[in-house]
């Protein structure tokens, strides 16, 4: 009888592992917005998102790139080529925004209610 509930707690556990997957942290969230840091550009470089969604930006560049807010509002570290970065916009208006590496790489976000 023992041996019978250490092989069914062993085939149950087998089973959970397979069945039970971790939440995927990488896919975007339903209504996101998607950007890119590109070599010497942001693509679009006009972004429309509605209130209460996000926008992430992933760089499908070669080199490293940030996405700052002109205003200070939100900043991403040193992306590396294939990493993202994602704000949420909880009010309306213009957002500017750049690439504190490279001159000239800027983009805006048109948040509407």
């Amino acid at each position: 009888m023992m041996r019978w509930l250490t092989i069914s707690s062993v085939v149950f556990g087998a089973l959970a592992l397979v069945t039970c997957k971790p939440k995927d942290i990488t896919s975007p969230l339903p209504g996101t917005v998607l950007g890119a840091a590109r070599d010497s550009f942001f693509t679009p470089d006009t972004i429309y998102v509605t209130v209460g969604k996000r926008v992430r930006w992933t760089n499908e560049g070669r080199v490293y790139h940030t996405v700052e807010s002109d205003s200070s509002l939100w900043g991403s570290n040193l992306l590396a080529p294939n990493n993202w970065f994602e704000v949420r916009f909880d009010s309306a208006g213009t957002f500017p925004y750049h690439c504190s590496i490279h001159a000239g790489m800027v983009g805006t976000v048109i948040a509407t209610p």
